[in-house]
Formats: C-alpha cells, structure tokens, sequence
C-alpha cells in the first residue's frame, strides 16, 4: 500500500514539474548560501516583510505570489522557530501504511484519510516535500486540482529555495537543507539515482548518483558524480527536546575512495 501511494505521487510530481518547468517560482536569480544569522534578524522583526508569523500565515494560505526569497526566508528561518525539531519523526509518519494495511484499491473516504494524516504531518514539517507531495496526490484524487496545484507550488518553491543555496557540485558550495529527509526529496524531485549518502564531515554529506545530466555541470566541473548537502542546522546544537532518548552518533565514511582529504579519492576537487 506504501508503496503504491509513494508511486503514484512521484508520477504527480514528475508530471507536474514537467509541465511547470517554464514556470519557476519568481525571485532572484543569484546563488548563495543562506546567511541564517541575517534571516533570523529579518524574520523576528514585525515591520520586515519577511516577519516570520506574516510570511508563514502566507504560506499556509497558499499563497501563489510568494516569490524565491520569501521561500528562502520561509525555510532558512524555521530553525529560529518553537517548533523546528528536526531531529524527531512525526508520529503520524507510519499512518498510511497502519490505516491501510494491503489495500490495492482506494475509495474517496481513503484519500479523505490520506489528506487527513498529510495534513497532521505538516502542521509539525510545514516544508516536507514528501507529504506536500501525498497531499497534492489526495487533492486531485478527490477532483480539487486547485488545492492540488498550491501544494505543488510550495513543493516548488521550497525545492528552488534549496537549490538557490549553491551548485550542490562541490562541497563548498552544497545544497543547505534543515531536515536530513529533504536531500532525499530533493534527488527525488530532480530525477536522480543514487543508493547512499557519505558523511564527509560534520555537516557536509554527499550522494553520489548514476545519471548525472550533462546539463547540471554547466561545463565547469565534467568530474561531478553526485550532489553534496549541508546539514550544519541539524547537528548544530543538540536540543532539549531529546532528553531523555538514546543518543545517536554519526557514523563517518572510512572509505579513503570517498575521503575528499585521500590521495584514492574520486570526489570532484
């Protein structure tokens, strides 16, 4: 049943990328990583126009005029907020597949129920592009494309607010992300293949992918394998919010073939 909703919203979203692929979010065209110090300076201040309880109540809405920086300023500036905790699973994560168990065919009340769980997901990751994703899927569904649509707005606009952070070809200039699943979502959302990440540092993580377009190096890099994320608001402090649960500790890559410091190393310099 997982798997059935997880297919059929990744054709949605293919589908609906390549029709919209004239169509970017408006903003600007510049590149840079975000300066979340700046951006929670801007955010907390009520005559901003990016302060933060307007910007969101916005976004909420569905509102289709919010430009590229209103996204960057959307989701580089949910760490400063109460309820960033990057670090825990929505308990409603695992709800479709508990509510539905094996069932193969879906009525309108079941796609009521998926909208329902997407929903609840989303008030905790208002940036998931995953559940965003199953909502857009319940949403036309039950033949409400309009609603369908705002969500894969957002969904494009979040995905362009990463993307705006760098190349995401080296490791100086990786893609910034504020939850680990969303470099998931992002290879997801651009079409690549990949089976792992590989921490090269305490922030910095890299994928390499199998089918890496020709058009993504802009002929300045031909050796890029793979993209490269940062992950720094993640692992930046470690929050009260996990007292109390076992501690994980990060794993790090041993391979000298993905050790960008080895002389073996096949990463791009």
């Amino acid at each position: 049943m997982r798997k059935f909703i997880v297919a059929v919203c990744a054709a949605l979203c293919h589908s609906f990328f390549s029709a919209q692929a004239q169509e970017p979010v408006p903003g600007s065209d510049s590149v840079s990583a975000p300066d979340y110090a700046r951006i929670a300076t801007e955010v907390a201040d009520p005559a901003s126009p990016y302060y933060y309880p307007k910007l969101m109540t916005r976004y909420e809405r569905g509102d289709t005029t919010l430009t590229l920086d209103d996204f960057r300023h959307l989701y580089y500036g949910y760490p400063g907020q109460p309820d960033y905790k990057p670090l825990l699973t929505s308990p409603y994560a695992d709800s479709l597949e508990m509510a539905f168990g094996k069932k193969t065919r879906l009525e309108a009340d079941d796609y009521r129920r998926i909208a329902g769980f997407a929903r609840e997901i989303l008030r905790e990751e208002p940036f998931s592009m995953r559940d965003l994703n199953v909502l857009a899927f319940a949403c036309q569904m039950l033949d409400e494309p309009e609603r369908a649509a705002v969500q894969m707005f957002k969904i494009s606009g979040v995905l362009e607010a990463i993307r705006s952070t760098g190349t995401g070809l080296r490791e100086e200039a990786p893609w910034y992300v504020i939850y680990m699943r969303d470099a998931e979502d992002v290879l997801n959302l651009i079409g690549a293949k990949y089976n792992k990440f590989i921490i090269l540092s305490r922030t910095v993580e890299y994928a390499p992918v199998y089918n890496m377009p020709e058009a993504a190096t802009n002929g300045r890099s031909k050796r890029a394998k793979g993209y490269y994320f940062d992950y720094s608001e993640v692992y930046k402090r470690r929050p009260d919010y996990l007292d109390g649960m076992p501690k994980q500790k990060r794993k790090f890559e041993v391979n000298p073939l993905y050790n960008p410091r080895s002389e073996q190393s096949i990463l791009p310099k």
